[in-house]
Order: C-alpha cells, then sequence, then structure tokens
C-alpha cells in the first residue's frame, strides 16, 4: 500500500511538474509570438536619406541611439529586438558609448550577425591622447570588433583647450587610433559650453558634430547661432540629438522606461520635423526602447514635412515659453 500511495504522489507530482513546465513554455512561447507580432508592426523598407557632410554617404535620416537602452536593469532580448528592427526598417547610424553602461556589450550580439548594415559610432571621455587609445580599444573588445566607422570626443564642452587639441589632447589620440586603422572618422558631441565647440572644429579635423538640438532647448543652448556655421564651413555632417528633450530626471527615467519629453502625441510629430529641418542636419538619433517607440518615430520621420512659416513661428513661441521651465539644464550656456 504504502509502495502504491508513493507511486502515486510520484506521479502526482510528476504531472504538476508537467503541468507547470507546459505552462513556462506555453507563456515562453506566446512572449515570443508577442514580440514577433510586435517587430512585424514595425514597417521595413527605406528611409529618407542626406548627405553625411564631407564623409561623402547617404546615411539614412533616423540613427538609432543606444544610451536609454544600454543599462543592465534592462533585459538583452528586447533590447537586441528593437536594434534588429530599427536594421531592418532602413536605420544604418548606430549610437553608443563606453558610459553607457553595457549598451557596447549588448551591441556585440548584433554586430556578429549585422556589421555590414550598420555605421557604428562610439565616443571616448578621455582627456589625453594616451587615455582615448586606451578608451578605444577597451570599447573595440566590449563591441568584438576591429574597427568603428567613427568615434566621437564625448561632451566636447567638458574639456579645456588643452584635453580636446592640445598636442597630447583627446584629439592627438583618436588622430593615431585612425592611423592605426580603429576608426575611419572623428566627430564631436556635447550638450553644454557651446563656445567651447568652435575651436574643435576650426582644426578642420572633425568630420561630424553631434550637438542637443529641439525646438525647446534652442532658446538655452544656442548651438544652431554658434557652432553649426563652422560645422557647415567645414562641411561637418551634423546630426541633431535629445530631439525629444531627454527624460526629465536621467537615470530614474532610464529605470521607468519614460520616454522623452516631447515624443508624447502632442509634440512627437513637431519635435522630429523641427530636428530634419534644422539647416545642414543630415539625420536626428534618437533613443527608443521598445519596438512601439520605434514604430511611432519611424511614423514620424517618414512623415517629415519641413517647419517653416507661421508653424515655425508658433513653434519657436511654444518652445520659448517651455525653455523657461526647463532651464539651462544640461550645464553651463
Amino acid at each position: 500500500m504504502a509502495t502504491e500511495l508513493g507511486r502515486r504522489e510520484f506521479l502526482r507530482r510528476a504531472g504538476t511538474s508537467a503541468a507547470v513546465a507546459g505552462a513556462l513554455l506555453t507563456g515562453a512561447a506566446r512572449a515570443v509570438e508577442s514580440a514577433t507580432a510586435a517587430a512585424a508592426a514595425v514597417v521595413p523598407g527605406k528611409l529618407p536619406s542626406r548627405r553625411l557632410g564631407r564623409l561623402g554617404i547617404d546615411m539614412p535620416v533616423l540613427g538609432f541611439g543606444s544610451a536609454p537602452m544600454g543599462h543592465a536593469l534592462y533585459e538583452a532580448a528586447p533590447f537586441e529586438a528593437v536594434v534588429d528592427a530599427a536594421l531592418d526598417a532602413g536605420v544604418r547610424y548606430v549610437d553608443t558609448a563606453p558610459i553607457y553602461d553595457v549598451a557596447e556589450m549588448r551591441l556585440a550580439p548584433v554586430l556578429a550577425r549585422r556589421r555590414q548594415d550598420i555605421f557604428l559610432v562610439t565616443k571616448t571621455w578621455a582627456k589625453s591622447r594616451t587615455a582615448a587609445l586606451q578608451s578605444l580599444e577597451a570599447s573595440l573588445r566590449r563591441l568584438q570588433v576591429d574597427s568603428v566607422d567613427l568615434c566621437h570626443i564625448h561632451n566636447v564642452g567638458s574639456y579645456s583647450r588643452d584635453e580636446a587639441v592640445g598636442p597630447d589632447g583627446c584629439l592627438a589620440g583618436l588622430r593615431e587610433a585612425k592611423r592605426r586603422g580603429w576608426i575611419r572618422h572623428i566627430g564631436c558631441t556635447g550638450h553644454s559650453n557651446v563656445a567651447n565647440f568652435v575651436p574643435v572644429l576650426e582644426t578642420g579635423e572633425i568630420d561630424l558634430l553631434m550637438v542637443a538640438m529641439n525646438f525647446v532647448d534652442a532658446h538655452t543652448y544656442p548651438f544652431q547661432e554658434t557652432v553649426l556655421p563652422v560645422a557647415r564651413k567645414h562641411d561637418c555632417g551634423i546630426v541633431c540629438m535629445k530631439v525629444y528633450g531627454g527624460v526629465i530626471n536621467l537615470w530614474e527615467g532610464y529605470r521607468r522606461a519614460e520616454p522623452g519629453r516631447l515624443a508624447g502625441d502632442e509634440f512627437r510629430q513637431d519635435a522630429v520635423d523641427y530636428a530634419l529641418s534644422i539647416p545642414g542636419v543630415s539625420l536626428a538619433v534618437i533613443g527608443m526602447k521598445s519596438l512601439d517607440e520605434l514604430r511611432l518615430t519611424l511614423a514620424a520621420v517618414r512623415g517629415h514635412t519641413p517647419v517653416e512659416g507661421a508653424r515655425r513661428e508658433r513653434l519657436l513661441a511654444k518652445g520659448r515659453e517651455m525653455a523657461a521651465q526647463w532651464g539651462p539644464r544640461y550645464g553651463p550656456v
């Protein structure tokens, strides 16, 4: 009897375990189906392209920014799903940086499969030639590639002149990295200290400029008046970032997967249209944290119409009101 009861208990438990396992498998299958359906909703195909300054290549006007999803608090699978869907939809420019937590490592499996589809951009925040080379070498290891298409001096507004363009500065390190074949092009990025960009661009060695520009921050940080004319003089490619204004609280916003301040239905199309209407802008890099955000951004980019005339005046007036509330949130002007 005891043996029979033991056998029955074993069978009951085995049956329960099988049912639980089956439920888990069914749940996993449903999750895969859901992700597949969401990815299918992202329309593939070509995006409008523009010449990327003196690089002389045509580039789709939407780039993928890896910062929002590049943190360990997000799972790896959604990251790959969004990047793959973006590439399938025509995006080529993929932006990352060492400071984006695990973003470079998360990109490595995608690069192993799709390196030929990607114009790969990373950054260095190093303040010397030696440190820049060490930083870039570490990025290549994390990305598991031999070279990147472009490396930016990251947040160049925070550099002194010597740290940026001195004989032992960051630019000297990137110049050497280019000689070694680690990078093809050199760029610089930033949000603040607008005047600091001019001497860096005037070296004539910067191929690409990426700065924060939207119809709100334009009233606080005068990149369009002070920096873009110099970039255009040197035929630099110009990339717009912070198109949606970023999240309210950077790290908490990323943790809660908040969309950018201008990413809602009220301003999304205006934000994209404004960025792509700035004279000389080749593309906009936008950080998208989900397939739905990607879908909405793709629709806005494909529906782009230039911001001009009365619409421009209304949008800038609204931006001026909002700028008074946002303030100099990136740091010194």
